[in-house]
């Protein structure tokens, strides 16, 4: 269970900086569209407006799975404090989606894609899958 929550972390954390990668690749080399333009400018356009929403939507769902596996392990061996780091992790996530809300989707190009604000979780399961989260041991003492 551990190696599939670093497994999901990891890869949401790759996927959401893809997405970021190609938003800012976007705002950098694709000019603004104009009332003439009813698609993809060129292939740039389209390869990283690709990344930006797949590698958001994906990595957003994949940050959501590694923070519930997450929260299930650190249960499951009753070590509160990454319990408790999961899940401030996700409440500041969906703080920074509020906040998000009104001052990037207000402006009408950025460089910066509002779902990569989900990379906290999995940075955080990642940490706790990483370090050890304690030895099984350890774990096995406290029941």
């Amino acid at each position: 269970m551990k190696r599939l929550l670093l497994l999901t972390s990891l890869l949401s954390c790759l996927l959401l900086v893809a997405a970021q990668v190609g938003a800012a690749l976007e705002y950098a080399f694709v000019p603004p569209p104009t009332a003439a333009t009813t698609g993809p400018q060129n292939t740039l356009d389209l390869v990283a407006g690709l990344t930006a929403s797949l590698g958001g939507v994906l990595g957003l769902l994949l940050a959501v799975l590694a923070g519930v596996l997450g929260l299930v392990v650190a249960a499951q061996r009753r070590q509160f404090g990454w319990l408790w780091a999961i899940a401030v992790a996700g409440g500041l996530v969906v703080v920074g989606f509020g906040l998000a809300a009104f001052v990037l989707l207000g402006v009408g190009r950025n460089p910066f894609h509002p779902l990569v604000l989900g990379i906290l979780v999995p940075l955080t399961t990642l940490a706790y899958g990483a370090t050890g989260g304690g030895s099984a041991q350890h774990a096995r003492a406290l029941t």
